[in-house]
């Protein structure tokens, strides 16, 4: 049975993994990450090649979420009642760290929420698909190369992860705090030399 789930996956080849990355960012019920691992192992692209492989999927993902973006600003009343719950956490999220959950949070579920989320505050179109690639990009390259690693094998990829999700943890936390820092300092010497120049046309 999973020989032939992977000889599936092998004939439809790159097309099959960004349609699965459509579907992922549609906000569909669908196992992506799973079919994602098993591409990775499929392909095993190599770091050069999965940077341009990811750059795809996350176009793709990236197309896809305009869907329920679109649904969430021009149809906000018809989103089904069964989604309220993810989208409350997707609104706390958002109210948390702003237009910037949108990129923070795509690795994670509440990211298929979000879309919405953004939809409902009218979020500028332009940013929204900037943020939203520049989180699935990240993971898109990561899976790849861990689908490879783990030969498509997702349950021990689930295992390893539990084992030193501390670790796992950690790191990303330590990557957020440098994200944003560095964030922080571009902005505020933004600021200061906007602050110069309004001070320089003064005089």
């Amino acid at each position: 049975m999973v020989q032939q789930f992977l000889q599936w996956l092998s004939a439809m080849g790159l097309p099959g993994l960004f349609l699965t990355m459509f579907l992922e960012g549609s906000s569909l019920p669908f196992p992506g990450v799973v079919f994602v691992f098993s591409y990775g192992y499929l392909l095993s692209p190599g770091y050069v090649n999965t940077s341009f492989i990811a750059a795809g999927m996350g176009v793709s993902y990236t197309l896809a979420s305009l869907i329920p973006y679109f649904l969430g600003r021009k149809v906000e009343r018809l989103i089904p009642k069964k989604m309220e719950k993810g989208l409350q956490k997707g609104i706390s999220l958002f109210k948390t760290y702003g237009i910037w959950s949108i990129a923070f949070s795509r690795p994670f579920g509440v990211g298929n929420y979000i879309s919405y989320v953004a939809g409902m505050s009218k979020v500028n179109l332009f940013k929204y698909s900037i943020l939203t690639f520049i989180g699935i990009y990240p993971w898109s390259y990561v899976m790849i190369l861990l689908g490879d690693y783990f030969k498509g094998n997702y349950e021990a990829f689930k295992e390893y992860f539990q084992a030193y999700s501390i670790y796992g943890y950690g790191l990303l936390s330590i990557g957020l705090v440098i994200f944003i820092l560095i964030y922080y300092r571009k902005f505020k010497k933004r600021n200061l030399l906007s602050e110069i120049e309004e001070g320089g046309k003064g005089k």
